[in-house]
């Protein structure tokens, strides 16, 4: 990747006339007055990897007689490295050859099923790996994601691939993973505890899709919503993370549906278990739908509860309000009601969620274009404020890495310096020319090259609606592969979990 500017390594590095927001820097009174878009304009000093100082810029003549790098950026932006709170980096990579033929979320979850003969170790790792690549080329530090758990080939699958890698990038990207299954599977308690024993042992977190269905929300949806026993349920999930000290991240109202009310059951359960600060719940779209008065009480809970919301504006802007047809314009954008929450001191993220998959045909888990997206979205460029937050130490914080997504004396200098002297220019172009410092030093890696997924024949490439051909079996690949690291055998948890119910968001993945 071309950089806009080279930086030699040094051991003391000196960054100048760089325009940095303000929320993302200690503030005190020896910075200067912000522009309009609350940017200071700072010199950052760098020793042996570490942020020393941050000051108004001086220029470069106050180093002169220094023997130190200096690296002029010359109003040129600088962002912490990001953080991306919700990923599915396990089903990335896999929507050309199992595409999803109308872009719905039912029609999602049928590709994604049809996908499943494509799943093997192999498959699973070098998709998983090739995510990862794209994050950290991209100036990403930390990354969730999400792992399907509903059938025994996906906990076969998934947890061993992302035990390997969390080794594998240590120090590059801190990896963290979430069981995902749907709240109907916690009816069957043996199951719920062997589930959340294995994602003890992996160092996971505990994960289940409440009211996300296409229709969630309405009590005939027995899979997500589960009108009949949700509070049993919702108890269960929260029992079983309390005794394991496990922290919770849930899928939540992913859909239009006023009744769809699940981020109101989730922080009334949080309260009731003492577990504020420690759920994170993703989507929200419903909340686009609901009353004042409904709404007014749905925030004022998941602010008493400590939840942090994370939208998805790429994928929801892709996949809600979309019609099967294909002949009718959407009238809404997906989103959340960032500003509203933000606004009741609820703690709001933004993140890649899907990527190349059947929920999302693009992206590349770059968060500058979740950013970028998210403030033409949702309208957080009037002012900027500290929306810079929501890619950085909002969700740093739910994550619980207080050493990610800041720029301050005694942290690691992890951050991302851009040509672009301002939002508007920031978010006008791409910024492939980008430089990312990692404890100091530019990077030199660069985004992967889509061959290296190309273990499926073009002509053996199919959509749900047509015959599922058999798979070719990938080449080996070049990693090793520790036996401890995939079990002899994992409980069969998949019994009672299947519904015939529409728009489960890819929950099933047959063997």
């Amino acid at each position: 990747m071309r950089h806009f500017v080279d930086i030699k390594a040094h051991t003391q590095l000196r960054i100048l006339n760089a325009s940095v927001p303000l929320c993302c820097i200690p503030t005190d009174s020896s910075l200067p007055s912000p522009t309009i878009d609350s940017l200071a304009l700072v010199d950052i000093n760098i020793v042996e990897g570490k942020v020393i100082g941050i000051h108004a810029a001086r220029g470069s003549a106050a180093y002169a007689n220094h023997d130190v790098g200096i690296v002029d950026l010359r109003h040129g932006m600088v962002l912490p490295t990001f953080v991306d709170l919700h990923t599915h980096i396990d089903k990335a990579q896999t929507g050309e050859r199992s595409r999803n033929a109308d872009g719905t979320l039912s029609g999602a979850d049928r590709s994604t099923a049809s996908d499943a003969e494509f799943w093997n170790q192999d498959d699973v790792y070098r998709r998983m790996d090739f995510s990862l690549k794209c994050a950290y080329a991209h100036g990403t530090s930390a990354l969730r994601t999400h792992l399907i758990n509903m059938s025994d080939k996906q906990i076969q699958l998934t947890w061993p691939c992302f035990k390997i890698l969390k080794e594998k990038w240590k120090g590059k990207v801190e990896l963290q993973g979430v069981s995902l299954v749907v709240l109907s599977f916690f009816r069957d308690e043996q199951k719920a505890v062997q589930l959340a024993n294995l994602v003890k042992s992996a160092g996971g977190m505990l994960g289940a899709a409440v009211c996300c269905a296409e229709n969630g929300g309405d009590p005939n949806d027995d899979w997500t919503t589960c009108d009949r026993d949700r509070d049993v349920l919702l108890d269960r999930v929260f029992t079983l993370a309390k005794e394991r000290d496990l922290d919770l991240d849930f899928h939540v109202d992913e859909n239009g549906n006023e009744r769809a009310k699940g981020l109101l059951y989730i922080a009334r359960k949080t309260i009731q278990y003492g577990y504020q600060d420690r759920v994170v719940c993703g989507h929200c779209c419903s909340l686009c739908y609901q009353g004042d008065q409904d709404l007014e009480v749905t925030m004022k809970a998941a602010k008493d509860a400590g939840v942090t919301v994370v939208s998805l504006p790429l994928v929801n802007q892709w996949t809600q309000d979309r019609d099967q047809q294909g002949r009718r314009t959407p009238r809404w954008r997906g989103v959340t009601l960032l500003h509203e929450l933000r606004g009741k001191g609820i703690p709001v993220a933004m993140a890649s969620d899907n990527t190349r998959d059947q929920f999302f045909a693009y992206g590349d888990l770059d968060m500058l274009e979740v950013f970028n997206q998210g403030c033409r979205m949702a309208h957080l460029d009037r002012p900027y404020q500290d929306w810079a937050t929501t890619v950085g130490s909002v969700p740093a914080d739910a994550m619980h890495l207080p050493h990610h997504g800041r720029i301050a004396p005694g942290l690691p200098a992890n951050m991302v310096l851009f040509k672009a002297r301002g939002y508007s220019e920031l978010l006008a172009r791409p910024q492939w020319d980008r430089v990312v410092l990692r404890h100091g030093v530019a990077i030199d890696a660069e985004v992967p090259d889509y061959s290296e997924l190309d273990t499926v024949p073009n002509e053996r490439r199919y959509t749900a609606d047509q015959p599922s051909p058999v798979p070719s079996e990938p080449p080996s690949m070049p990693h090793p592969k520790s036996p401890d690291d995939v079990p002899d055998s994992v409980p069969d948890l998949t019994s009672g979990a299947k519904s015939a119910g529409k728009g489960r968001r890819g929950w099933t993945l047959d063997q």
